[in-house]
């Protein structure tokens, strides 16, 4: 039990101390007037960036993205845009569904 209780305190010591080293922002602008369009754009010094625009039209809308590296080392960017038709996001990681096989065919009578 001393065992495990001592090697939990070293983890979190190890742990704490990579924390303590702060991430510079590198690029942080932004935007917006009275008409409700806005933009940011930031990116981080570990690799994080993110970027978004949108305006009011007869309800919000939006479009942007963004990127980092997954803890397993693969590059993820993911873009979207929203509005009328939802959230719309695009990127290589998302799983895709199946494609649906009906039996029948629609006919628009």
């Amino acid at each position: 039990m001393q065992r495990l209780l001592v090697l939990a305190c070293l983890v979190a010591v190890v742990v704490a101390d990579s924390y303590k080293t702060p991430i510079p922002i590198l690029k942080d602008d932004r935007t917006q007037n009275a008409y409700g369009e806005y933009t940011f754009d930031f990116e981080t010094g570990n690799g994080i960036a993110r970027n978004e625009a949108g305006r009011q039209a007869d309800g919000q809308e939006s479009s942007g993205g963004w990127s980092y590296t997954a803890p397993e080392g693969i590059p993820i960017k993911l873009t979207f845009t929203s509005g009328a038709g939802g959230y719309q996001p695009v990127g290589d990681h998302l799983p895709v569904g199946p494609t649906p096989c009906l039996p029948y065919e629609r006919n628009d009578y």
